[in-house]
């Protein structure tokens, strides 16, 4: 069942979608353009070094120093940004230092970095899949780490019943709608016959079902959601489908098209009309 079939008329509002077209670091920089407390939920992934192929002239290699920079950027500002309540969802994966191949653990350097911001983390989730490369001198990697940082340990939207998934037994005597899915996920990776059916040209893009868990579980219909590393527009998308606001930033203007054409509304009487705006950043 797709994402769209789940939510039927239930989420059938109104919305509004900012695409902007600029470099993160000074973006979210901008009080006038995201002001203080502006945002319900941030939910990312952002570039590893990995060399992955983002097109123009975005070089996916950097050393680990820069990226603690980058992060040092995104954290501080999603301190500002965020609302009294409001989460963030980091995706990160342990990945091979360049020169020796030892695996340096990302995740681990992330949360430094956000506790000097001030943030707390409330779960380490392991996203866990199968469709992976197969590793000759060091175990296949099969899982990445979704840290789930909050502003105040003891204030920030938690929907359990949501997100609830079916019991793993027919015992009678078990009452409720489901259980607590854990911190341990299975989502298949987008693949490259998943991408080529729905035309989706980026070499990473977020499974729509673990942004439509994180959306449900973190956000209420009407809230912002702002993705700082968009990409392919999944995390706009899922917004826009549950009824979400949603603000995505991404550095490299040709994937503004992609982004546009997975927004517009399939059906608005179902789900919803939406304003779509781009906006070039050049400041």
């Amino acid at each position: 069942m797709t994402l769209q079939e789940t939510v039927k008329t239930e989420y059938s509002v109104s919305t509004t979608h900012k695409l902007i077209i600029g470099d993160v670091r000074r973006v979210l920089n901008d009080s006038d353009l995201i002001p203080n407390q502006s945002v319900d939920l941030i939910i990312t992934s952002p570039p590893y070094g990995l060399g992955k192929n983002y097109g123009g002239k975005i070089k996916d290699k950097f050393e680990i120093d820069e990226w603690l920079i980058l992060m040092d950027i995104v954290a501080s500002q999603a301190r500002r940004i965020l609302t009294s309540n409001g989460s963030f969802f980091l995706n990160v994966s342990p990945i091979p230092e360049r020169k020796t191949k030892e695996i340096i653990p990302l995740d681990s350097y992330a949360y430094f970095k956000f506790k000097e911001h001030g943030f707390y983390l409330r779960n380490k989730i392991i996203w866990h899949f199968h469709n992976m490369q197969n590793c000759m001198k060091r175990l296949s990697g099969r899982w990445e780490a979704i840290l789930w940082f909050v502003k105040d340990i003891n204030n920030y939207i938690f929907n359990l019943d949501a997100i609830r998934v079916p019991y793993l037994t027919n015992d009678k005597r078990i009452k409720g709608v489901g259980c607590n899915p854990t911190d341990v996920w299975y989502f298949d990776r987008v693949n490259n016959m998943t991408k080529n059916k729905h035309n989706i040209n980026h070499p990473c893009v977020f499974p729509e079902g673990m942004i439509e868990r994180i959306v449900k579980m973190s956000s209420n219909p009407g809230d912002t959601i702002l993705d700082p590393f968009v990409g392919s527009g999944t995390t706009m998308r899922v917004a826009k489908i549950l009824g979400r606001n949603s603000i995505g930033i991404e550095i490299n203007p040709k994937y503004a098209t992609l982004v546009s054409k997975r927004i517009e509304p399939e059906n608005p009487t179902i789900f919803g009309r939406c304003h779509f705006e781009i906006i070039n950043y050049t400041k």
